[in-house]
């Protein structure tokens, strides 16, 4: 099959598509002929080697795939050839006591697509079968991948980290990436008053055909300040911050008194300038998010087959133009998700 690897990190330019041997399924797994992969920004860090994710070379990139089931290994029931499906991202142990306890992303003994097992930016992948989740006959592998990292992130942060509730207000940075523009989806979905902000009108104008009831050009604009003036002072309820740098001291400005921030990311920045004096006074809270349980994802996938989500495809690139996706991604100028269709 073929593979796009990298041997050395790097620019995109480390990217080589080469010939790999065929995954073979081992006792409980199963191989997919993938048909649709989501890049992810994950996917940069861990090619420039500053993700703090342990990388063996040669790498294959790629955690969120969609595809069929083409063979069986021993041992796999209730799944046949042909099924359409999805890995969960995470190969979970099953039984330690955060699996015990609902919360396998803290699982203590887990593995990862594309890090303890075959990557998405290929033809082929081998899984755990209990990894599976069932892709809707009516959601395209296309929209697959732009929904389980994307509307499972945001619906792990808002609700089950952030605690939104329905007439709450909300703060969402880069509404233009694709967790952003799915956050304003679930948000509004849930009942909540929508602020976002982004780095054009364009994408402003964008994530408000989705639900966004007020954008902040945050290029133009001061965040918090603006913030302010649309709360009448109050701030907002939850922040959802994903981004770093700068805008993650203007999502904590912009909470009001006992508000929340949620934050998974922090690509622009990942060691920021921290004031606690306002931060304590004011009786605020900053709550880590990682990754999704294997129930949220599926529960965003029925909520697209339903059409009460779009999941948002910016671009499709081939298998050998992956560097030119990578690249585009990393430029910022896509709204939604890019993807290699192999």
């Amino acid at each position: 099959m073929r593979a796009v690897r990298f041997h050395e990190f790097g620019n995109a330019d480390v990217l080589r598509l080469e010939e790999v041997d065929d995954p073979t399924p081992g006792e409980g797994q199963i191989t997919i002929r993938i048909r649709a992969s989501a890049l992810n920004h994950l996917d940069v860090d861990v090619r420039e080697g500053v993700s703090r994710f342990p990388v063996t070379m040669p790498h294959t990139l790629g955690i969120e795939v969609a595809g069929e089931i083409e063979t069986l290994g021993e041992g796999v029931e209730g799944w046949q050839v042909g099924d359409r499906v999805m890995p969960f991202v995470m190969d979970t142990c099953e039984h330690c006591r955060f699996c015990r306890s609902g919360r396998e992303t803290l699982c203590l003994d887990t593995g990862f697509i594309s890090f303890t097992m075959g990557g998405g930016y290929a033809e082929k992948l081998a899984c755990a079968a209990g990894q599976l989740v069932r892709v809707p006959d009516n959601v395209s592998y296309e929209q697959a991948v732009a929904t389980q990292v994307a509307f499972a992130t945001s619906w792990h942060m808002l609700f089950t980290r952030g605690r939104l509730v329905a007439g709450e207000t909300v703060l969402i940075n880069s509404v233009s990436s694709g967790i952003g523009s799915a956050a304003v989806q679930l948000a509004k979905l849930a009942g909540a008053y929508v602020i976002g902000n982004s780095s054009t009108q364009e994408k402003l104008d964008r994530a408000a055909e989705l639900g966004m009831d007020v954008g902040i050009n945050h290029n133009e604009e001061d965040v918090a300040a603006r913030v302010m003036e649309i709360t009448d002072e109050q701030g907002v309820d939850l922040a959802y911050e994903h981004v770093g740098g700068k805008l993650f001291q203007a999502a904590l400005d912009s909470l009001g008194k006992d508000g929340r921030m949620v934050i998974c990311g922090g690509h622009s920045g990942e060691v920021v300038d921290f004031d606690i004096i306002p931060f304590f006074r004011t009786q605020k809270s900053v709550i880590g998010s990682f990754v999704f349980s294997r129930e949220e994802v599926e529960q965003c996938l029925q909520l697209a087959a339903r059409g009460q989500i779009t999941p948002l495809v910016h671009s499709t690139y081939r298998l050998e133009q992956a560097a030119d996706a990578m690249q585009a991604l990393e430029r910022r100028e896509q709204f939604g998700k890019i993807v290699i269709t192999p």
